[in-house]
């Protein structure tokens, strides 16, 4: 009886220990993933921040409420030549009291304006702009390195392509909207002091009205995405597609990496392990993993070299053409699996006349699907964050991959850090969503991989 309470006694202290270990094991998995997590949230967080939020001291994790903003002008009982003047007043009223705001308001996390204008009871005019929209004219579009003055936002025909850039719509028998001007009397008398001291209207400023939408901070990525279009204009395909070029040059690289390894290293691998005697498969093989730990900064320029006289820069093939090495390590991990293949599979087709072809391409390749899948995975993650070759063979806006455009936006001094944030999560993005949607096949694929020793 003694000794079966003393073994229950061990037994309860035992399980004790394990539910405390494993309890710590929870806890310290729980604080390094918040740790690891901490600055993908940050990124997300500040690509959403306005441009003055972003170099707050301390920072904050969370991005202020986004607030609409809602202005009326009122142009009843005032005399205009015809409707083009009436239009053309309305248009500089306009892009005054958008840019004007967003320049002396620009801590208030205003991140969208609405301009109305009314006459006789009609609207007669609406425009509205995202905060990224104005904050980009003014780095790099129609305000450029410009001061936000009233004699400056007017300027010859600034205003009027200002106006054509954030869109608009006018007539001046109304446009079908009716809009009741709104007041909040402490808002519209910091508003309503803005513009008469420094961007006097030629209309009445009649109302003033905000409301929180958190929406407008993810809509600032819509804007990060045209932001090339402005930063490169001389560029007829970037100022079409925007930051879409980058996204497309870097699937062509990739999807060509990953076609190529994947049948490339297949082939060699099946040469080692089927083809070739034991010593020979060996001696090939450790050619091939011998390459691996050849230095890149050994060869960079010999390279380069090699691949300009032949023709190899400044173009596709310069991206693509390395990629026809098979890398050692795929080669390695083919052969391992391919050898574990039974043989009897093999010597049946063959006594039916089977080729080597055939046997390659309908029993090795639909048994490697584990492996194929791996290969294509670590071929994406690892050439999507690939920078320096591409940086060092292009000099083409349009030929740039995701890393070298956002190296180069990033050095632009016009660019904020807010923008850089968001292109950056942009670029990350596809390599998380793809980890986790693929995390079980991956799994399942480093296991299959596994070669004998």
């Amino acid at each position: 009886m003694k000794k079966n309470k003393s073994a229950r006694r061990r037994k309860i202290k035992v399980s004790g220990s394990e539910r405390r270990l494993k309890i710590c094991a929870v806890v310290i998995s729980l604080l390094f993933t918040v740790l690891m997590l901490y600055p993908l949230v940050f990124s997300i967080s500040s690509s959403m921040k306005d441009n003055s939020q972003i170099y707050e001291i301390p920072p904050r994790l969370l991005p202020n409420r986004a607030n609409s903003l809602t202005l009326t002008i009122d142009y009843t009982g005032m005399d205009f030549a015809d409707e083009a003047a009436l239009k053309d007043a309305v248009m500089q009223d306009n892009i005054l009291a958008m840019f004007g705001i967003n320049y002396k308001m620009a801590d208030q996390s205003i991140m969208e304006i609405h301009v109305y204008a009314t006459r006789d009871g009609k609207t007669i005019f609406h425009s509205r702009a995202h905060q990224m929209k104005l904050q980009m004219e003014r780095d790099y579009g129609i305000y450029k390195s410009s001061a936000v003055k009233k004699e400056v936002l007017l300027h010859g025909d600034r205003y009027i392509r200002a106006c054509d850039s954030i869109g608009y719509t006018f007539r001046a028998d109304g446009i079908g909207t009716d809009i009741t001007p709104a007041q909040e009397p402490e808002l519209f008398n910091q508003v309503s002091g803005i513009l008469a001291e420094k961007y006097a209207l030629t209309g009445t400023l009649t109302g003033v009205s905000h409301k929180v939408n958190n929406l407008l901070n993810l809509e600032s990525f819509k804007y990060y995405l045209q932001m090339p279009a402005y930063i490169y204009p001389e560029s007829s395909m970037i100022v079409r597609f925007g930051f879409m070029t980058f996204v497309m040059n870097s699937i062509i690289v990739i999807g060509f990496a990953m076609i190529s390894q994947v049948i490339l290293c297949s082939i060699c691998a099946y040469v080692i392990s089927r083809l070739l005697t034991r010593k020979a498969g060996n001696f090939v093989l450790l050619f091939f993993i011998g390459a691996m730990m050849v230095p890149f900064a050994s060869i960079m320029l010999p390279q380069l070299i090699m691949y300009r006289q032949l023709g190899a820069y400044n173009n596709y093939a310069a991206l693509l053409l390395p990629f026809l090495y098979p890398y050692g390590f795929y080669v390695y991990l083919y052969k391992g699996f391919f050898d574990q293949i039974p043989s009897s599979y093999f010597e049946a087709a063959s006594i039916d006349g089977a080729s080597n072809l055939y046997l390659y391409s309908k029993i090795c390749m639909p048994l490697s699907k584990p492996i194929i899948s791996l290969i294509a995975l670590q071929t994406f993650i690892g050439n999507w964050n690939d920078f320096f070759w591409a940086w060092l063979v292009t000099e083409d806006q349009k030929l740039w991959t995701l890393n070298v455009a956002l190296y180069n936006i990033s050095n632009n001094m016009g660019t904020k850090q807010n923008a850089i944030m968001g292109l950056s999560v942009v670029t990350i993005a596809p390599v998380i969503l793809l980890s986790i949607l693929f995390s079980k096949q991956l799994k399942q694929s480093i296991v299959a991989s596994g070669v004998k020793g």
